[in-house]
């Protein structure tokens, strides 16, 4: 399964941060269309539907604490993939 990356995550809070509705809504379809195996961003982006249609000020809140939090994990989990990927490669190398 392809995840959205931190930086994908990122722009999307970006905009979202703009608050033009609009706007939010494209890119949010177009990164929820391009990732649409990735559940987290699935219901993030099912919660952006829900506060587009009620404007309620605590939903917006959730949806931008929920971006902030699985960008920092996703960061983490490919931070823990480079490392294990370097350390493969020098265990590699030293074999050689």
């Amino acid at each position: 399964m392809i995840s959205a990356s931190p930086h994908v995550i990122r722009n999307m809070s970006l905009v979202l941060g703009r608050e033009d509705l609009i706007e939010s809504k494209k890119t949010f379809e177009k990164f929820l269309s391009r990732y649409e195996n990735d559940h987290e961003l699935r219901e993030i982006g099912d919660v952006l539907m829900t506060y587009l249609s009620t404007r309620d000020q605590k939903t917006l809140g959730r949806i931008r604490s929920d971006l902030e939090e699985l960008k920092e994990r996703r960061r983490l989990e490919s931070r823990g993939r480079m490392k294990r990927g370097r350390s493969t490669m020098m265990q590699l190398i030293t074999l050689a």
